[in-house]
């Protein structure tokens, strides 16, 4: 008998196939799916028993086999909007994630999860991003606990470590040799605090980032004035003289979201609702990158070099679309 995964995992992915190719032939849906004709009629007798309440004649899929070819058609119920609770949409998403499905299958699944997502109320969206970090972190804890043991051993036997880490901001993963002086926790994830040889000062680094540790064999000693607790702070970033000093204003329909991630940075609210944000950035390319992005909504009102930038970059993005 087929393993019942799989066979959800086919049926996710015929559905969809059907609706696109109508009239496929048994066999060229059996090949595609990677198995035998009887199976996939089995699979289809499946589909029929899928349908909505109350239950009626008209309530399932139909399924019709002319010959060889197969078509699907759909009860009424299936074209209205489905409204779920928070519990259900969460649920699917995360079943919807799990599943061992085909290439064609993860994508209809992404598709189907980004509609799921788009369906929830406005208001519930901070709620859905803090139920998935408490997914998440619950599939990498096991991960990250076994990083955190090599750290705290590389931190005790005061050896750095080969890292090689993934920086948000950037986008980038790099290899940089480390000096790790400790671990601390803050807002629900772990950070290692370290002089960093590439950058050539001390950096926190999220340790849910680093995605391979090596101990190596050098030994360093920690400065006598190091201070784990100075990390004990509400913001992990630290601003340095190197940084480019930015000011952006943020209209009233990004404020509450921007207010949301608390930004490590100045911020004076206006009688619109809108905000103005002073940010210490060390990289340029991503703040220009973060306001394209809300393009609309967020503008950047110095430095004045970076406007430049900025509207180079919208003419480029503009020019490809001409």
């Amino acid at each position: 008998m087929s393993d019942p995964t799989d066979r959800l995992s086919r049926i996710l992915t015929m559905i969809p196939y059907i609706q696109e190719h109508p009239g496929i032939r048994v066999r060229e849906l059996a090949d595609y799916l990677g198995a035998s004709p009887e199976t996939i009629l089995a699979d289809l007798d499946a589909v029929l028993l899928c349908g909505v309440p109350p239950y009626m004649p008209n309530d399932y899929i139909g399924v019709v086999i002319e010959g060889d070819r197969i078509h699907l058609s759909f009860a009424g119920h299936f074209k209205r909007p489905v409204n779920l609770t928070f519990e259900e949409a969460l649920s699917l998403n995360l079943a919807l994630g799990r599943l061992p499905l085909t290439a064609e299958g993860r994508k209809a699944a992404a598709t189907l999860r980004s509609k799921i997502r788009r369906s929830l109320p406005r208001g519930v969206q901070r709620r859905w991003r803090a139920a998935r970090k408490q997914l998440d972190a619950g599939a990498l804890r096991r991960g990250v606990q076994e990083r955190v043991a090599t750290l705290e051993k590389a931190i005790e036997e005061r050896r750095e470590a080969h890292i090689e880490y993934y920086t948000a901001s950037r986008d980038e993963m790099t290899e940089r040799d480390v000096r790790p002086y400790g671990i601390i926790e803050h807002n629900g994830a772990w950070y290692l605090v370290a002089y960093c040889l590439l950058r050539d000062r001390e950096l926190p680094f999220r340790v849910d980032r680093i995605r391979r540790v090596e101990l190596l064999d050098r030994t360093f000693e920690p400065p006598e004035d190091f201070d784990l607790e100075r990390y004990r702070r509400a913001q992990m970033y630290f601003p340095t003289s190197r940084d480019l000093r930015v000011k952006l204003k943020i209209a009233p329909e990004l404020a509450r979201w921007v207010l949301d991630e608390r930004p490590a940075g100045r911020v004076r609210k206006l009688p619109d609702g809108g905000l103005i944000l002073h940010l210490s950035v060390s990289q340029p390319e991503w703040i220009v990158s973060w306001v394209m992005s809300h393009a609309g909504q967020a503008e950047l009102l110095a430095p004045e070099a970076l406007r430049r930038r900025v509207a180079a970059a919208c003419r480029r993005a503009l020019a490809a679309y001409a």
